[in-house]
């Protein structure tokens, strides 16, 4: 016979399983909350960081391609007074618009241009001034070629100083008369 007071050892065991039950679905919800929680964290920080990224607005990368894509389309097609507006200031003050299309027409490769693809930027700054310099492929009727492009920043946003293909200027607004 038993004492009166102890519990047997059967309930022991019960009541040792049931604790235990009773702990490990505790700390599974404590866990999964824990993980919830910090995976809303998480997005909520990578959400943010892609809405301010987006907000920041185009890359200069892609500043860049808008002004030389639009360009090249141009020129191809023979819009040359279209082209010649997305030219750099001291460009279009130095070459009037038919000699600026005789430039075109003189290479074979930017005649037949259908489209422009830029992979490289280096933005070289001093003082106040700044230059950009875009590099990337040409697709011409002609072959393909590597084409770069200096550009300024103006009111108006890039626009075109110097167009080079396999490194040797084509256009370029920078050379005396």
């Amino acid at each position: 016979m038993q004492a009166v007071g102890r519990p047997s050892t059967e309930k022991i065991v019960v009541f040792s399983v049931l604790a235990a039950g009773v702990f490990v679905v505790g700390l599974l919800l404590l866990i999964n909350s824990v993980t919830e929680s910090s995976r809303e964290k998480a997005l909520a920080t990578v959400d943010a960081e892609a809405q301010r990224i987006e907000n920041s607005g185009p890359s200069m990368l892609n500043k860049a391609a808008a002004v030389a894509a639009p360009f090249i389309a141009h020129v191809g097609a023979g819009r040359f007074a279209e082209a010649h507006a997305l030219l750099a200031a001291p460009y279009r003050n130095a070459v009037p618009l038919d000699a600026f299309a005789k430039a075109c027409r003189a290479s074979p490769i930017l005649a037949a241009a259908r489209a422009v693809r830029l992979s490289r930027l280096r933005q070289e700054s001093a003082g106040t001034a700044a230059t950009i310099e875009a590099s990337g492929v040409l697709d011409s009727g002609a072959g393909a070629v590597p084409i770069s492009f200096v550009m300024l920043p103006e009111a108006e946003g890039l626009r075109i100083l110097v167009v080079s293909l396999a490194n040797v200027p084509v256009l370029q607004g920078v050379a005396p008369r």
